[in-house]
């Protein structure tokens, strides 16, 4: 009875993490969701440890938890733990960016992190247990756990369009009390049956309250508003919800995000809206993704007559400067005025590319125009069109570096080259974000624009380019071939008001003039970036710059992230000494998350010989650090992948359950089928899979460059295959490692501990790793630890007989 009670419960904690991640968006931004991994890992760890200290204390202590009344009672505690957890976690004010002035939000996210890890220790216990009850049968015991894994991986994905976040926790909770009503109510080897003794009516009497508390929380009023994820208090909807009249009209979830539209008269939306412009804004409505990333629909039924005020904006500069534009290409990530502009100037071919199916569906029947949902990526590896104008218009979140985080493959140097690619002779780029100080994105949008260029072979690349700014955002104009009319961006910053910041050959008069710092900062690191570029030494100009703003590839994707280490006493006192302009960098976070999940870890593996009494059985270090080994080199190649994946599937969420849910279910396999082999498969397979990870780094760049140009569900069938060699050879070493190198429970329980500590700590480290090194470091880190697992295994044990 144990092997179903493993699948509903490995597919329950996996569904469960899976939301985590989709809650935390909402809530927290990307600062905390990506702490999901860490926080199930250690749940799972603590499980080995606990159960270590219990087999050191008293003999025979870890076979007591793997009966089957004992399994019982770790799936009801699992259920109810996880509703219990979730329901609290609703409830605290819990606030990250209040860190560094309220000291009691420590305490909350401490809290937040432990309750949320008691469900992932009762899974843990109840996987551990079936390997302590039938060790020789762990490759079948891998399967069922990776299997019901892999499912719960998909689930969300499934229900979430038709079920909301809360709810559907609730929903994935109870899942495993099937096993509990079965135990009851069926006489098995345990003798739990229809007799009724008085430790089944218990079991039965918490179930049946379990059951009505979700059904009190699923069908009531009461329960929806205890469920209710709500988002961050900065995020842009629930800035606009405060005004009043303000009105959510639909409401969309799915493993991509949670949509929704929002009618207000206070919504003003217009970035880059020059103070010269005295008529009035159309009436507009919002749409937010996550809570954020807002979307404005102008006019009332997409009428042209009310775009006029696009005119007046910092991106119409770039439709001044082609004459008689024909065509424009719209990639829209936010935001929304590059819909009007194109309109006011009269384009007569629009394409516009919006990656959310509902947002891109909403955008369509609003202005009456043909929209896609694809990746852009994709899209522009796909087309042969060629535009007089592409527009990108994704202005990032509405707080300043919470999206340090976050992967994006719309600024890379492989992405100016497909821009470059579908312009026609006369067609610019227009590119608009949001003014930062110090200077940073616009360095390095200037920077990757003169590298590409460059790399063409155009000896005066900054010719080629035009920046613009106000006072909050700055426009970046790149031109296929050299601008020779300076005086349109001339004209047209005097007369609305904008500053230049660079354009060939100007004055440095023209910089500073209506929206004035204290300094030109912005015109005078162009400048000095260009002299660099000129002279060969761009290398010094970034080695010596405050922040990193050196251009990035699709290797390392991260637009939002700038922190140097070395310089980071520097830009503290740039900032003014604030430590709460440091909290919203994700760096900082992932730094300060790994020294408390590394102190965590050391007291998960230390307590079993601090607190061990009676037999002192000792784990040799080879089996510590063989296990330690396989689960460092797992997780280094399942974050490999989820984030290469972005590429192919743009969305982090859906990258990353297809990714977990093809690995879950191909390591599955190789723990099925380790089921039939021996010791030296150990060895084998590790070499193997060495082999694949090596191949893999060699020719990855080649097959997603062939993966981006197939139709969607071959994409999604290759991306598939790719994923199943290495999954079926990551399956062998943990699956067969149990059965063949260790011979006691104590030994099986610290295993289960050091791997579950090394995938907390990897998953971390690989957060960080990508900031600096980018995505293939990662997979370098796997083989690195898969080759020492190699070298462990050959005195890791015997086998059993």
């Amino acid at each position: 009875m144990i092997l179903p009670a493993v699948f509903l419960v490995s597919l329950s904690s996996l569904a469960f993490e899976v939301l985590l991640a989709r809650i935390f968006s909402i809530s927290q931004w990307n600062h905390l969701s990506f702490m999901v991994i860490s926080i199930a890992l250690f749940g799972f760890a603590a499980s080995g440890t606990v159960l270590s200290i219990l087999d050191s204390r008293k003999n025979g202590g870890i076979k007591r938890f793997a009966t089957g009344k004992a399994t019982s009672v770790l799936v009801l505690l699992y259920s109810c733990s996880t509703l219990i957890s979730f329901i609290i976690l609703t409830k605290l004010p819990l606030d990250y960016f209040r860190l560094s002035l309220e000291s009691i939000q420590a305490f909350y996210l401490f809290l937040s992190y432990t309750l949320l890890a008691i469900p992932f220790f009762f899974a843990g216990f109840v996987v551990l247990a079936a390997y302590v009850e039938q060790p020789e049968n762990t490759g079948i015991i891998y399967f069922s756990t990776m299997a019901g894994s892999a499912l719960g991986t998909i689930l969300p994905s499934v229900l979430l369009p038709f079920i909301e976040e809360g709810k559907l926790v609730v929903t994935v909770a109870i899942v495993p009390l099937c096993y509990v009503t079965a135990a009851v109510f069926i006489k098995g080897e345990n003798n739990i049956g229809p007799r009724f003794p008085a430790r089944n009516l218990f079991l039965s009497l918490v179930s049946v309250c379990t059951m009505l508390l979700t059904a009190t929380l699923l069908f009531t009023p009461w329960g929806g508003a205890q469920l209710a994820v709500t988002p961050s208090p900065y995020k842009s909807l629930s800035q606009l919800l405060q005004f009043p009249h303000s009105t959510v009209t639909e409401s969309l979830s799915s493993i991509t995000g949670k949509i929704e539209t929002v009618t207000s008269p206070y919504i003003r939306y217009a970035p880059g809206l020059s103070l010269k412009y005295s008529g009035s804004l159309p009436v507009q409505k919002s749409i937010f993704r996550d809570g954020d990333e807002q979307l404005v629909l102008y006019g009332a039924d997409g009428n042209s007559k009310v775009f006029g005020f696009a005119e007046f904006t910092l991106p119409a500069v770039g439709y001044d400067l082609v004459p008689l534009p024909q065509s424009a290409l719209l990639i829209i990530r936010g935001g929304g005025t590059s819909i009007p502009a194109a309109l006011a100037a009269g384009v007569p071919e629009l394409t516009v590319i919006h990656e959310s199916p509902s947002i891109s569906r909403a955008i369509g029947e609003h202005y009456n125009l043909h929209t896609t949902s694809v990746n852009p990526r994709i899209f522009l590896r796909q087309s042969q069109r060629k535009y007089d104008i592409i527009h990108l218009e994704n202005w990032g979140t509405s707080l300043p570096g919470s999206a340090a985080l976050s992967q994006e493959h719309l600024f890379t140097t492989e992405a100016f080259g497909e821009y470059l690619n579908h312009l026609t002779d006369k067609g610019v780029i227009i590119i608009s974000r949001k003014l930062l100080l110090p200077p940073s994105d616009s360095i390095r949008l200037f920077s990757t624009a003169l590298q590409v260029l460059r790399e063409r072979g155009i000896k005066n690349p900054q010719h080629h380019l035009v920046l613009l700014r106000n006072w909050g955002i700055f426009t970046l104009i790149i031109s296929k071939n050299p601008i020779e009319n300076i005086e349109i961006p001339i004209d047209f910053a005097e007369k609305l008001n904008f500053d230049i910041v660079y354009i060939q050959d100007m004055q440095s008069s023209l910089a500073n003039r209506f929206n004035i710092f204290e300094l030109p900062h912005h015109y005078l690191a162009i400048e000095k970036l260009i002299q660099h570029y000129s002279e060969n030494k761009e290398k010094q100009f970034f080695d010596d710059y405050l922040l990193d703003a050196a251009p990035q590839d699709d290797h390392r994707p991260f637009p939002g992230r700038f922190i140097k280490w070395d310089r980071l006493g520097d830009l503290y006192q740039s900032m003014g000494s604030r430590p709460y302009s440091m909290l919203l960098s994700g760096e900082i976070v992932i730094a300060v998350v790994f020294f408390e999940a590394l102190a965590v870890a050391a007291l998960l593996l230390l307590l079993p010989r601090l607190l061990a009494k009676g037999r002192k059985e000792r784990v040799p270090l080879a089996q510590k650090v063989y296990f330690f080994s396989i689960g460092a080199g797992f997780m280094f190649v399942e974050i490999y992948f989820i984030k290469a994946y972005i590429l192919i599937f743009s969305n982090p969420v859906f990258s990353f359950t297809f990714v977990l849910a093809g690995i879950l279910l191909s390591s599955g396999i190789g723990g099925w089928w380790s089921q039939k082999m021996g010791r030296k498969a150990v060895i084998y397979s590790l070499t193997g899979l060495c082999l694949a990870i090596l191949g893999i780094i060699i020719f990855m760049d080649l097959l997603f460059d062939y993966l981006l140009g197939l139709p969607e569900l071959l994409r999604y069938l290759f991306a598939l295959l790719i994923l199943l060699p290495p999954g079926i050879l990551m399956g062998v070493p943990f699956a067969l490692g149990m059965r063949c190198l260790l011979t006691t429970p104590l030994q099986r329980a610290y295993a289960w501990a050091m791997n579950g500590c090394a995938s907390v700590l990897t998953s971390i480290v690989a957060a960080g790793l990508v900031l600096y090194s980018g995505i293939q470091s990662i997979m370098l880190c796997a083989a690195a630890f898969y080759l020492l697992a190699v070298l462990c295994s050959k005195s890791a044990g015997t086998e059993k007989e």
